[in-house]
């Protein structure tokens, strides 16, 4: 049909918007063929470098292989390398490096600083109290009653008294001497306690009754404070002494750690003595921390992938999927042993599994064992 005839049979109908409605239908239909057209690469999400390529090399290993020189035992570039191997993807072995780079490892010489730090912090603590200034001024044997340094030698010299967390039944806390030890080299002078010994057991204090009880400052310390169920067992242990003195009920308890979860509130231990504190170096530095799900964010690792890396390999490593201690999760480990609060696949052995730190906490208590 001509298009004269399609005018004069059909006078609604012009060729020429058939012909444009044709072109833009061609044209829809090249848009849908497109992507078709194309490479199927050029169509799917772009691959994450993280899960094709490692992100650390033989000067990163180096680096951390220096960072963990004061270990208990050698650690070398090989033996990082092949705890590293242990993940089985190229996506885990960078989680877990990107882990690894982060872990809070406390050096002889950060413990050192801890100690210094520890000291000033208690200091400071109580030079807020008004009871011990009372006492302070009321002493026949000082002159310059509002000196603040006279007022810290008073302290050190009359009224701190350092003694060993009493051990719960079956367990120890073996662990603060040796920490003792180091704080006595770097924190304490030879004048800070007169007879030069400077930590005891509660007991000899309480038995001993010098100085006035209610001005009498009880310091303990121990490398870390976790959920504070070891600090409860000892508290309970203080408050059975308590009970056969109780003239030292209105003492000043002090609790001091080289790191402590933030999480945690002496308040929760319902039986802590009424003026108690504790005082901390650093916190703990926890798997689910802001700072490690922003570097994982950084490198496109979603929260998920990273929930069931850990599930997966502290399954390995411990035959449970609790990220440590009571699923406390923690990156903290000292220069000769890990706490059990940290991700077992840093230290826990098994048939299944060949830890970077091989010496760990027990479970029991704050008593540390090599495997």
């Amino acid at each position: 049909m001509s298009s004269e005839n399609l005018d004069n049979n059909f006078p609604a109908i012009k060729p020429k918007i058939i012909a444009e409605e044709i072109k833009e239908l061609q044209r829809k239909l090249s848009e849908i063929a497109e992507p078709y057209q194309k490479p199927i690469s050029s169509i799917l999400p772009e691959e994450r470098q993280v899960e094709t390529a490692l992100l650390f090399d033989d000067i990163e290993i180096e680096g951390c292989r220096e960072r963990f020189s004061s270990w208990t035992s050698l650690i070398s570039t090989k033996k990082i390398r092949d705890w590293l191997n242990q993940f089985e993807t190229t996506l885990e072995q960078n989680i877990a490096f990107l882990l690894l780079s982060k872990l809070q490892f406390l050096s002889k010489a950060n413990i050192e600083s801890a100690s210094q730090n520890l000291q000033k912090k208690l200091l400071d603590l109580l030079l807020t109290e008004e009871s011990l200034w009372r006492a302070f001024r009321d002493d026949p044997k000082v002159t310059l009653k509002d000196n603040e340094a006279e007022f810290k030698k008073w302290l050190r010299n009359k009224i701190i008294r350092y003694a060993a967390l009493p051990s719960p039944p079956k367990t120890s806390v073996e662990s603060q001497y040796q920490l003792w030890g180091i704080y006595e080299r770097s924190a304490l002078t030879a004048t800070s306690v007169p007879d030069g010994k400077k930590i005891r057991p509660l007991s000899e204090y309480f038995q001993a009754s010098t100085g006035n009880p209610e001005t009498s400052v009880f310091v303990f310390m121990d490398y870390t404070n976790g959920s504070g169920n070891q600090l409860a067992k000892c508290i309970q242990e203080i408050n059975k002494l308590l009970e056969q003195y109780p003239e030292y009920q209105q003492s000043l308890f002090i609790f001091m750690y080289v790191v402590q979860a933030t999480s945690f509130n002496l308040a929760s231990i319902g039986s802590a003595p009424e003026n108690s504190e504790t005082i901390y170096y650093e916190p703990m530095l926890s798997y689910k921390s802001q700072e490690i799900i922003d570097i994982l964010a950084s490198h496109q690792i979603s929260e998920s992938e990273y929930d069931n890396f850990i599930e997966k390999y502290c399954l390995r490593a411990s035959g449970k999927s609790d990220a440590g201690y009571r699923d406390s999760g923690t990156l903290t480990c000292h220069h000769y042993s890990c706490p059990n609060n940290t991700l077992p696949f840093f230290h826990k052995l098994s048939n299944n599994w060949e830890p970077l730190f091989r010496n760990s906490q027990t479970p029991s208590a704050t008593r540390y064992k090599t495997k």
